[in-house]
C-alpha cells in the first residue's frame, strides 16, 4: 500500500479519536464524511483502495466510544430557514420489514386519528396520534373482505375511504368508506381498475387514479381512467363519473413528446393515472401518468379529462443537471454526459401564489415491467452512434452500468440504425410548473449536491442496507417520490421525500421562480448494520426509517401540540416518524437559522469551500450574545491558530481563515462557548 495512503488511514484515525476524546459532548461527525474528504485529495490509483478503506475505518471506529453513540437524525437548515426550527418526536414501528407495513398515511383532525395502509397485512389501521410522542394503535379493518390489496386512504368530514383492487388486478377495483370515529362500514363504490389513489376534494368529491396495469402475460390491459364520485359521503345522492382517454390519439400524443412505450391502438391503454393532486380552488385534478412522462388535467364538475401534457427532458449536458451515473467508480462524481432524461413525476402537490395555481411533481422515474417485458436497459448494451458516445464513455466506471430506456422514437437513431439520443428514468429533481404544465423551476443537480455535502459517505445509498454507498448512483439516485405543500408563516414551504437515501428536502417555493433549498431532515441512522435481510424489531427500531414513501403536513389548529406536525411514512423500515416545525420570532435585525446541530444555543456551519486552497470561510449562529473561541487544530490535536475569542452579539458571523502556511490535510474548526464545544472538519487541498 502506497505511503500517502497509510498516512491517509492514520490521519482519519488520529482526527476522530482527538474529535472525541477532545470533547466528549460534541456531535460527533461519521467516519465515511472525514473518508470522502481524505479522498477528495487523493489520486486515481489511491481511490481503487476506497471499499477497503471504508472497511478499515469501521472496525477503528468501534474502538471510540463517542462515535459509537446511536445517531440522532439530521436535521440541516440553510440561510433561508429563516428562524424555521424543526424537532424529531418519535418514531411509531410496526416491526414488519421490507412488506410496505406503513406507507400511504391521511390524517383526520376531528378524532386525532392518523390512518395508514399496512400493505403486509392487507389492511387499514388507526393510529391514536393525539400526543405524537406516544402514538397508539386503536383498531384495524381487514381489507380482504372488500377485495384485493388496499393501497391508499384520505379522509373527509367524518368519514375515510379507502382504494382497494380487486382480486384480480385488470377487474374493477372499489372505493369502500368508513366511518372514522370507530371504523364501522358505511358503503361502498365500483371504480376503474386497480385503484392507485384515492383523495377528497375540500367538497367532499371523491377521485381515484385507476392505473389500470396489464395482466403479467400481457393478455388483458384494461384502460387507465380517473373515476369522479360526488358527494361520496352520502351513497344515495352520490354521482359516479369514470373519465377516460377516448377522447386522445395515440399519433397525436406521440407527436406532442407523450412517451408511448407499447404498441396500442388506444392511448388508454398505455396512459396508467398515478397520483392526483387537486387545484387550491377545487376545479381542476392534476393527475401524474408517471411512465409516459405526463399530466392529466381533468374538470372535476364536468367529469373530463381535458388534456394530456407531455412534460419534455432535462439536458444533462448543462452544468445545472450534472449527476452521478455509476455505481462502480467507487467514488461521489457529478458530471456532465451528452444523455437526457424524462421527469417521470410519481408525487405531485399543488399550491397558490398570487391566484395562480402552480404544480409541484417528485421526479422519481419508473420503468415498465410485465412478465417478461422491460423497457430498461444498460447503457453499455445499447448500439450507440460512437461520435456520440465513445467506447471509453461506456465503460462501468462511466455511463456503462447507467440504467436507461430502451429507444422508443425513431429520432432515436441515426441514419445508421444506431442509437444516438439515449434517456434515463426520472430527473432526480423537483418541479415546478404553471397550471398549464409549463416548466417554472427545476432543482437540478442541487439534490445530489446536498446529499454529497450533508452524508458523504451514504451518497446515493439504497433503502434497502446502510452500508450501501453509491449503490443507486446508476439507477435513478435518490428518488424524489413524494411532495406535499404547507404554508408556514408568509411562507410556502414544499417537503420532498427522497425514496433510496430517505429523508425530506425542503424548499421555499413562494416565489416559483425563485424557488430556495431550506433545509433536509433525515432520520434515517446509518450507523446501524442494517441489510436487506435484516426482519427483527429491534434493529428496525434502531435504523428508525427508511424508504420514505408518503409526507403528510398536520396544521397547528388541527393538532393538541399547535405547530405544524410533519408525519413521514416509511416503507422499508414500515415505520412512521413524526417531527414539528414551527417559526421562530426574530429578536434582532440579524438573521438566526440552524445548521446541522440540534442545539440552537450556538450553530456552526460547514466551513465553504471545502475543500479550500488556500482560503475559506467560516459562519456560526449565536441566539444570544456570549463569549467565543474559535480555533484551527491539525490531526494530531495541536492548535494551529486562535481565529477569534472575544464576546459576539447575537446573529450570524463569518470568519475568514488563510491556510496558505500549512501542509494539505484535513483540519479541524472548533467554536467553544460557555454552553458547549462544537467541532467540524475541512479538508485544504492544494
Amino acid at each position: 500500500m502506497p505511503r500517502k495512503f497509510n498516512e491517509s488511514i492514520m490521519a482519519v484515525f488520529l482526527l476522530s479519536r482527538h474529535h472525541a476524546i477532545h470533547n466528549e459532548h460534541c456531535i460527533c461527525l461519521k467516519m465515511t464524511g472525514f473518508f470522502h474528504n481524505v479522498f477528495s485529495i487523493m489520486n486515481q490509483t489511491q481511490r481503487r483502495s476506497q471499499l477497503w478503506l471504508y472497511k478499515f475505518i469501521a472496525i477503528f471506529s468501534l474502538a471510540i466510544p463517542s462515535i459509537a453513540v446511536q445517531a440522532q437524525p439530521l436535521i440541516d437548515l440553510s440561510s433561508e430557514a429563516q428562524g424555521l426550527t424543526i424537532q424529531y418526536h418519535t418514531t411509531f414501528h410496526t416491526g414488519i420489514y421490507d412488506q410496505g407495513a406503513a406507507e400511504i398515511t391521511a390524517y383526520h383532525p376531528e378524532t386525532q386519528q392518523l390512518f395508514f395502509i399496512n400493505a403486509s397485512n392487507n389492511e387499514l389501521v388507526a393510529l391514536d396520534i393525539s400526543s405524537i410522542d406516544a402514538p397508539t394503535v386503536l383498531s384495524t379493518v381487514d381489507a380482504t373482505a372488500y377485495g384485493g390489496a388496499v393501497n391508499s386512504v384520505d379522509t373527509y368530514g367524518e368519514w375515510v375511504a379507502i382504494a382497494v383492487e380487486a382480486d384480480v388486478q385488470t377487474d374493477s377495483g372499489f372505493v369502500v368508506v368508513f366511518r372514522a370515529e370507530d371504523l364501522s362500514y358505511s358503503h361502498q363504490f365500483t371504480v376503474g381498475p386497480l385503484p392507485d389513489m384515492v383523495t377528497f376534494t375540500k367538497d367532499g368529491t371523491l377521485l381515484t387514479a385507476n392505473e389500470g396495469q396489464p395482466s403479467v402475460d400481457y393478455s388483458i390491459d384494461p384502460p387507465g381512467s380517473v373515476t369522479i364520485i360526488g358527494n361520496a359521503y352520502d351513497p344515495n345522492e352520490a354521482t359516479i363519473v369514470h373519465a377516460g382517454f377516448e377522447a386522445f390519439q395515440v399519433d397525436e400524443l406521440v407527436a406532442e413528446g407523450v412517451r408511448i412505450s407499447v404498441d396500442v391502438e388506444e392511448a388508454g391503454m398505455d396512459l396508467e393515472p398515478e397520483y392526483i393532486a387537486v387545484s387550491p380552488d377545487g376545479t381542476t385534478a392534476y393527475v401524474t401518468l408517471q411512465e409516459n412522462n405526463a399530466l392529466a388535467l381533468v374538470d372535476i364538475a364536468n367529469g373530463a379529462i381535458t388534456d394530456v401534457v407531455a412534460l419534455g427532458a432535462k439536458d444533462h449536458l448543462l452544468e445545472q443537471n450534472a449527476l452521478d451515473v455509476s455505481d462502480r467508480d467507487g467514488e461521489i462524481s457529478l458530471k456532465t454526459w451528452p444523455i437526457k432524461s424524462l421527469y417521470m413525476p410519481d408525487g405531485v402537490a399543488t399550491f397558490d401564489v398570487d391566484g395562480q395555481t402552480y404544480v409541484l411533481t417528485a421526479n422519481e422515474g419508473d420503468s415498465r415491467e410485465f412478465g417478461s417485458y422491460s423497457d430498461e436497459v444498460r447503457m453499455k448494451d445499447l448500439d450507440v452512434d460512437p461520435s456520440v458516445f465513445p467506447s471509453s464513455m461506456l465503460s462501468d466506471e462511466n455511463l456503462g452500468r447507467l440504467q436507461v430506456m430502451k429507444p422508443f422514437h425513431p429520432s432515436h437513431f441515426n441514419e445508421s440504425g444506431k442509437v444516438q439520443e439515449v434517456y434515463a428514468f426520472g430527473t432526480r429533481s423537483m418541479s415546478v410548473w404553471d397550471e398549464s404544465g409549463t416548466l417554472v423551476f427545476d432543482t437540478g443537480s442541487q439534490i445530489e449536491e446536498t446529499l454529497a455535502r450533508l452524508l458523504p459517505g451514504s451518497f446515493n445509498s439504497d433503502n434497502a442496507e446502510n452500508d450501501s454507498f453509491d449503490d443507486r448512483s446508476d439507477a435513478k439516485g435518490p428518488e424524489p417520490e413524494a411532495v406535499s405543500v404547507a404554508t408556514i408563516g408568509e411562507r410556502t414551504l414544499a417537503f420532498l421525500a427522497l425514496e433510496r437515501i430517505g429523508g425530506v428536502m425542503i424548499y421555499d417555493v413562494s416565489v416559483p421562480k425563485n424557488t430556495q433549498y431550506v433545509g433536509y431532515v433525515n432520520g434515517r441512522n446509518f450507523e446501524v448494520p442494517f441489510d436487506e435481510d435484516d426482519s427483527d424489531a429491534q434493529t428496525l427500531a434502531a435504523v428508525r426509517e427508511s424508504g420514505p414513501e408518503k409526507i403528510t403536513m398536520i396544521a397547528p389548529d388541527d393538532h393538541p401540540i399547535g405547530k405544524w406536525v410533519m408525519v413521514v411514512s416509511q416503507e422499508s423500515t414500515g415505520s412512521i416518524s413524526f417531527y414539528t416545525l414551527e417559526l421562530a420570532t426574530q429578536t434582532s435585525n440579524e438573521s438566526i437559522h440552524s445548521g446541522t446541530q440540534s442545539d440552537q444555543h450556538v450553530i456552526l456551519h460547514q466551513n465553504t469551500p471545502n475543500p479550500f486552497n488556500p482560503e475559506t470561510r467560516i459562519t456560526f449562529n449565536l441566539n444570544e450574545a456570549t463569549q467565543v473561541a474559535l480555533s484551527v487544530f491539525d490531526v494530531t490535536g495541536k492548535k494551529v491558530q486562535t481565529l477569534r475569542n472575544g464576546l459576539f452579539s447575537a446573529g450570524t458571523h463569518e470568519v475568514g481563515f488563510n491556510g496558505s502556511s500549512l501542509a494539505s490535510g484535513i483540519y479541524m474548526i472548533e467554536l467553544r462557548t460557555k454552553h458547549q464545544t462544537l467541532q467540524r472538519s475541512m479538508v485544504l487541498a492544494k
